[in-house]
């Protein structure tokens, strides 16, 4: 298995599969109002639409809202993860654990801050 793939050197199943990882991720950040480290990656300002779309269908399950809003918003989540500094295995696993990645990107931006 091949590793530290960056998200645009994954073919096209194994991107979907990250996106299907990371959108239950995001949704809790998103839930617990916990989105500042990811802004810092949002060069293409994509995530108010992705926001708004989850937003949107929040009466739904959290597994019918990731799917709509993968659909509704595939490029700008294809963006948004394209430009996170995180890499992957072949089969679109992420090499660092979400929540782990998370935490490391905090301390990147504020070395004194504690999550």
């Amino acid at each position: 298995m091949s590793d530290n793939l960056s998200f645009n050197d994954l073919n096209e199943q194994a991107q979907m599969k990250a996106i299907t990882g990371f959108m239950p991720f995001y949704g809790k950040l998103l839930a617990n109002n916990e989105l500042d480290v990811m802004t810092t990656f949002d060069f293409d300002h994509v995530m108010a639409d992705i926001n708004r779309t989850i937003k949107t269908v929040s009466n739904k399950t959290p597994e019918e809202i990731y799917s709509y809003v993968i659909n509704f918003n595939s490029a700008a989540i294809h963006d948004l993860v394209n430009e996170l500094p995180q890499t992957y295995f072949d089969n679109g696993n992420p090499m660092t654990d979400w929540s782990e990645w998370y935490v490391d990107e905090a301390n990147r931006l504020d070395p004194d801050a504690t999550l």
